[in-house]
């Protein structure tokens, strides 16, 4: 990470958040890893396809949706998705990947699209860090989950925005809250498993983390 990247602050940094979940989400989310050495083209088709596997199992793709990858173009020196990951943090890649269009039109990514997404995971970090525990349970289907039930990858990050309106509308609603943070994590898996942990629905496993480093062979 060098140090005049724009996307570290003393509030929120993405990359924090990888010394904890990292691990574990590289070995659930396989698919996408293994593409980050390749193109930005080849790292979009993954992710939209892992999001879906890791919605719930009655949501499947729709057979309408194309699975070819679609091509993304970019301003900015980012040459694969290795080194956006290294730049920005899984969270701001998958939806500066994922948002304003389609998963099977062509994407063209800008640097002032991945400061907007820092930006508002910021402000989702702000209301989440400090709120107390609730005694909601998940609820795994909303106007997220039915728009990625249509193909609509960059519908349901819209989806996801509004939600986030609705639980700083309803600071006291802990069922819409924890129904934001399990949608969440479809796209943005660090900041969201960390969040659902301080909500105490996720346990923080060392056992399996540590053999998800085993697993993958990473060192910190």
């Amino acid at each position: 990470m060098s140090q005049d990247t724009l996307y570290i602050s003393p509030e929120y940094n993405p990359h924090s958040l990888q010394r904890d979940w990292g691990f574990v989400v590289s070995a659930e989310r396989r698919d996408v890893f293994e593409v980050m050495p390749e193109s930005l083209t080849m790292v979009r088709a993954a992710l939209y396809c892992s999001v879906i596997a890791a919605s719930p199992p009655d949501l499947s793709p729709p057979p309408s949706q194309p699975y070819r990858p679609s091509k993304v173009t970019t301003d900015e020196t980012v040459g694969n998705g290795a080194q956006l990951y290294q730049e920005v943090g899984f969270d701001i890649m998958s939806l500066a990947l994922l948002a304003d269009v389609p998963a099977h039109r062509p994407l063209h990514l800008t640097q002032n699209s991945l400061i907007g997404h820092w930006r508002w995971l910021r402000d989702v970090w702000r209301v989440g860090s400090s709120r107390p525990q609730g005694t909601a349970t998940m609820d795994t289907r909303n106007a997220v989950t039915e728009a990625l039930r249509n193909g609509k990858n960059n519908l349901a990050i819209a989806e996801l925005r509004n939600l986030f309106k609705k639980v700083q509308q309803s600071p006291d609603n802990a069922g819409l809250y924890i129904s934001f943070l399990n949608s969440l994590s479809l796209f943005c898996p660090f900041i969201a498993t960390e969040l659902l942990w301080r909500q105490g629905l996720i346990e923080h496993d060392p056992v399996r983390q540590s053999q998800a480093i085993d697993k993958e062979g990473i060192v910190e």
